[in-house]
């Protein structure tokens, strides 16, 4: 008997996937990474968000799209709009921990497919969906130093299932700067001014797109508006952030 390994291969995938897989949060079984249970505690009911920056907004009316905090009235941001998949509080910040502290590549696809299931969620998804998506680059020094950017891992998931393509050579950081997490809310815009340079051939492609920017967390958002406002110089039409979490005000 002759054995037909693609579809040999094929059967096997279909198995794997409908395995039953621990639940990320609570450990209980699950077939997509986050149980029921979890899912609608943690992600379902999200409040109502700034439609720019992304950040809570007063209220639970959870239907309200398109209204703006205070900040973004005030000062308006280099990206036009921001989605969120969840806030960065516990439980889920532990899946940002483990991801880029603990190598635990598995969750990448997960935060993924979560900020897309939060694109969805804005009945929008036309309008969501950019000509390309790319990721925060990592300093050289963190990125020898962790062995992947977190980001990056999480954008080849999300850009599979908007079906944009992924490009990792529109944006580079031409120099480390300090971890943000480690330095005052003051000082995270110096830090990050002037870090971040646009490639050669960005400049020839970017004219007139809508440019997907994934990042795992966004607290005071002054790393994308960097990256926002030198894209917006380059040409592109518009810049939309694409988060796994959110850092509550």
């Amino acid at each position: 008997m002759i054995f037909n390994y693609p579809h040999g291969f094929s059967v096997l995938t279909d198995l794997l996937r409908k395995v039953s897989r621990p639940c990320a949060l609570c450990h209980s079984s699950s077939s997509c990474g986050i149980c029921e249970h979890c899912y609608r505690q943690y992600l379902d009911n999200s409040p109502p968000r700034c439609f720019c920056c992304g950040q809570n907004l007063p209220g639970t009316d959870y239907e309200k799209n398109g209204l703006l905090c205070g900040n973004c009235l005030d000062k308006p941001h280099s990206f036009d709009e921001t989605i969120v998949a969840a806030a960065y509080e516990p439980p889920l910040d532990q899946l940002v921990h483990e991801l880029k502290f603990q190598s635990k590549l598995a969750l990448a696809p997960l935060m993924g497919k979560l900020i897309y299931q939060a694109a969805i969620r804005q009945k929008r998804l036309a309008e969501l969906r950019p000509d390309f998506i790319t990721a925060v680059p990592l300093g050289n020094s963190r990125l020898i130093e962790r062995g992947f950017n977190q980001s990056h891992e999480i954008a080849k998931t999300f850009a599979k299932w908007m079906n944009v393509p992924l490009r990792s050579d529109l944006i580079y950081r031409n120099r480390d700067t300090e971890k943000q997490s480690t330095i005052s809310f003051k000082e995270r815009k110096n830090n990050v001014q002037g870090a971040f340079s646009i490639t050669r051939i960005s400049h020839a492609i970017l004219k007139g797109t809508h440019i997907g920017l994934v990042d795992d967390v966004m607290t005071t958002g002054h790393t994308l508006e960097e990256i926002a406002h030198l894209l917006k110089n380059a040409g592109t039409r518009r810049v939309t952030n694409f988060v796994f979490a959110r850092t509550p005000a």
